[in-house]
């Protein structure tokens, strides 16, 4: 896996050292897509995570409800949790969010707690707007009916008869052919901000 690797910022005087990064080289995401941040310290400390949003509003990611915060030295944690029922989904409008690292071997720090015991390192996630992908869908025979359905959604959408071009935003559809005396099918279909994807189907 690729990892951004950014910056930290140590306190003067202090051998503490502290390392963000996410699961993306340039942390760049795209609304509906899973960010995953990691984090480590190179000797044991009391560590916050903070989200700071477009809007100024402010979310506690570490350590959770009733945790401490103590870390151990040289090891790797990833937010969300390989164990967590649920994922990070970067939602919009395009702009950047912050997420912000704090600790110190004295206390759990506070966002914007400073003082000699302070270590801080900044993470900027930037967000961009989708860019519209494009389904080509032609078929053996031709004139079947189409039928799209929206993974994430649910929505299921009759689009016209093959062949045809379809602009769709990026994700995770389910493409149904229909024509009388025909068998049925459906085909998954995933597809990536600015992709054109050609899909040949023969009933």
């Amino acid at each position: 896996m690729v990892f951004a690797l950014l910056l930290s910022l140590v306190s003067a005087g202090s051998a503490l050292e502290i390392s963000l990064w996410t699961d993306r080289d340039n942390a760049v995401y795209y609304p509906g897509e899973v960010l995953t941040i990691y984090f480590k310290a190179d000797r044991a400390c009391y560590l916050a995570v903070y989200n700071v949003e477009q809007g100024g509003g402010v979310t506690r990611l570490f350590p959770p409800q009733g945790d401490d915060g103590w870390i151990r030295g040289g090891q790797t944690y990833q937010l969300p949790p390989d164990d967590a029922d649920y994922d990070y989904r970067v939602s919009g409008p395009a702009g950047t969010e912050t997420i912000i690292c704090v600790a110190s071997t004295q206390r759990l720090p506070e966002l914007h707690d400073e003082g000699p015991d302070i270590v801080t390192a900044f993470l900027d996630i930037q967000i961009k707007e989708s860019e519209p992908a494009e389904l080509i869908i032609v078929s053996e025979p031709r004139n079947c009916r189409i039928y799209i359905t929206e993974k994430a959604s649910g929505s299921r959408e009759y689009v016209g008869e093959t062949p045809r071009a379809i602009v769709l935003k990026p994700g995770e559809y389910v493409v149904e052919m229909k024509r009388a005396g025909f068998r049925s099918l459906k085909r998954s279909v995933s597809l990536e901000p600015g992709e054109k994807r050609k899909v040949f189907v023969r009933l």
